[in-house]
């Protein structure tokens, strides 16, 4: 069983202090958000989590933006993604650097702490990459041209986006990608279109592909049970049902690991520790150790930062108590 994060956590910008950094800022080389990835990943690391990732820093945590901006045919309007024409592949790598970074802070914290850790310890930590699906980039734009439906514009969005995928498949180490769909739990999106735009996005890549779906899942577990995935990253602390809906039709997931969202992500405080073991034992004798990713239900970053790394602290303490 293992441990890791949504996406974002709270971060603070920093000046340059460093002769380097202020030359860079001198020149317009200073990246503040390079240093907020490597406090984030720091951060999580100590907390004890095993797969990080960079947090989603840039375009002030715009799970949209940090994506669109780089898109042919997509542009930012007063902070709205506005689709303007075809929706094309990026002339560059989007997320790379960034997965590259969070990289380099675990390699370094490996080596620091080498001494600290035990053989499974250091192969179970690894980095992600983390990237927003066809239909939430899609819903959260608004289209002026070129498409007469949302349909064809998720389509478009998730071949393009697939040349992403093939880079960070072949220029990082995560260990797998998750992609973030969090407007299928409203009912909004057309779920065929969505599963198929799924496959369209991950055609040719050998990663393992995760999906993180928050919300109440009552109305689509089925097509996620059906999807052409390797893990499934649901809420449960926040949201009962779900774990009744997935206790009730388990068999229906079998092949699929299972990320586990057993901190309430919603509520600035720090979980209850016997609630959140006792929702943990449940989803063991369920869904079993080895098929568990432990994380929160959704991204902190909206939290204080002390609660935030308690939260992960916690769930990682018990972690460590049912693995023992």
């Amino acid at each position: 069983m293992l441990t890791t994060v949504v996406g974002s956590f709270p971060f603070k910008l920093k000046t340059p202090n460093s002769f380097s950094d202020k030359l860079k800022h001198v020149f317009g080389t200073y990246d503040p958000y390079k240093l907020a990835i490597k406090d984030i990943v720091t951060d999580e690391l100590n907390a004890g989590i095993d797969i990080v990732c960079d947090g989603g820093v840039r375009e002030n945590m715009n799970m949209i933006n940090i994506f669109s901006r780089h898109m042919q045919g997509m542009k930012i309007e007063d902070g709205t993604t506005v689709i303007k024409s075809k929706i094309l592949p990026s002339y560059k790598d989007i997320t790379v650097d960034d997965v590259n970074t969070a990289k380099r802070v675990l390699d370094d914290y490996l080596v620091k702490n080498e001494n600290n850790l035990t053989e499974d310890e250091i192969s179970n930590k690894g980095v992600k990459a983390v990237v927003t699906g066809p239909s939430t980039m899609i819903y959260a734009s608004r289209i002026e041209s070129f498409y007469k439906n949302k349909d064809d514009a998720i389509f478009d969005y998730a071949h393009a986006f697939n040349s992403e995928l093939k880079a960070i498949e072949e220029k990082t180490e995560a260990k797998y990608i998750q992609v973030d769909e969090p407007i299928w739990s409203t009912g909004v999106a057309d779920m065929s279109v969505a599963s198929e735009a799924i496959d369209i996005l991950i055609d040719g890549i050998d990663l393992p592909i995760a999906i993180h779906a928050c919300g109440d899942i009552s109305e689509i577990y089925k097509v996620l049970a059906n999807l052409n995935v390797d893990i499934l990253d649901l809420e449960f602390a926040g949201n009962s049902n779900n774990f009744k809906i997935f206790k009730n039709n388990i068999s229906k997931f079998k092949g699929k690991k299972i990320g586990f969202g057993c901190l309430n992500s919603a509520v600035d405080r720090v979980d209850d520790k016997y609630s959140t073991g006792d929702l943990i034992s449940k989803a063991i004798e369920i869904i079993g150790k080895d098929n568990l990713l432990l994380d929160p239900d959704c991204g902190l970053g909206k939290l204080s930062h002390e609660n935030a790394f308690k939260k992960l602290q916690l769930m990682c303490n018990l972690k460590n108590e049912f693995n023992s």
